[in-house]
């Protein structure tokens, strides 16, 4: 495991890979979005169903990333590297920021349709909330013990981490667990159906297709998403997530260059120290 999270070898790979991440998640992003776009009004949504376009990559991304910061923080614990700790300071700021757009397209998504910005009763809102309190606390926890030990910093960070995952499993099931305002995950169910629309398109057994397109439809009716939008919202949520892959490797890099530089700095005033004491200078 070390071989592979070498940051010398990282940083190699990173510079080779953020460029090509960066174009596919911009180009998929955008062609998705444009796509989406252009597809008639939904039946009972009409336009209120374009927002999701960016609300859905977005609140599945804000899940996503602190599950792999917390996954990254076990894994610093135990194995004690820490690449695992720098990716962990490089995705809170862009957790943060996913997770603020899911709250505002969310309560923007929300007034005409459920005609309320905000219901504290609903966990599924009052838990992506939580998530944000959780990225921001990670954020100025480190930053704060980094002025007197950055390594003691990164390490309680990681334990931060490990404790509040609760947060990301009970955003994943509230909405099956408990009678809520906010649909059912739409990023689940539309991997079901696009799963059952690929099946269909390989032709798979012809007695079952009228079947399998009445558990498609189901599948769309239960999540709200028309299949017509599947499609797009795929190709946009493959492209978001590409495209923050790429900004969360740039922010690794700045992290491992700039504690390079800490290290040089604390070594050069070392330096300095040694050679006043022993010239008496």
């Amino acid at each position: 495991m070390h071989k592979f999270a070498n940051p010398t070898r990282f940083m190699r790979w990173a510079e080779a890979s953020q460029p090509v991440l960066l174009a596919l998640g911009v180009l998929l992003a955008l062609g998705g979005m444009v796509w989406g776009l252009q597809v008639p009004p939904d039946d009972e949504m009409l336009e209120l169903i374009k927002p999701l376009f960016v609300h859905v990559p977005s609140a599945g991304l804000s899940l996503i990333v602190y599950g792999s910061m917390s996954l990254a923080a076990f894994v610093a614990l135990v194995w004690r590297h820490p690449l695992p700790e720098i990716y962990c300071l490089a995705a809170a700021p862009v957790g943060a920021i996913v997770t603020i757009v899911a709250l505002v397209t969310g309560a923007l998504w929300g007034k005409p349709t459920l005609n309320t910005y905000w219901d504290w009763r609903d966990p599924r809102m009052v838990l992506e909330l939580l998530l944000l309190f959780q990225y921001l606390t990670y954020i100025v926890l480190v930053r704060v013990l980094s002025q007197r030990d950055p390594a003691l910093a990164r390490r309680v960070g990681s334990i931060f981490l490990v404790a509040s995952v609760v947060t990301v499993l009970l955003s994943k099931f509230v909405t099956e667990w408990f009678l809520v305002l906010h649909q059912a995950s739409s990023g689940a169910n539309v991997v079901q159906l696009t799963g059952r629309v690929i099946l269909n398109l390989l032709g798979r057994g012809e007695g079952d297709e009228g079947g399998d397109a009445a558990a498609a439809a189901a599948v769309a009716e239960d999540d709200g998403i028309a299949g017509v939008y599947v499609p797009p919202l795929l190709i946009t949520m493959l492209g978001t997530y590409l495209f923050y892959m790429a900004v969360g490797i740039w922010l690794m890099r700045y992290e491992l260059i700039r504690m390079r530089l800490r290290s040089l700095r604390l070594k050069q005033a070392a330096a300095h120290t040694f050679i006043e004491e022993a010239t008496g200078t």
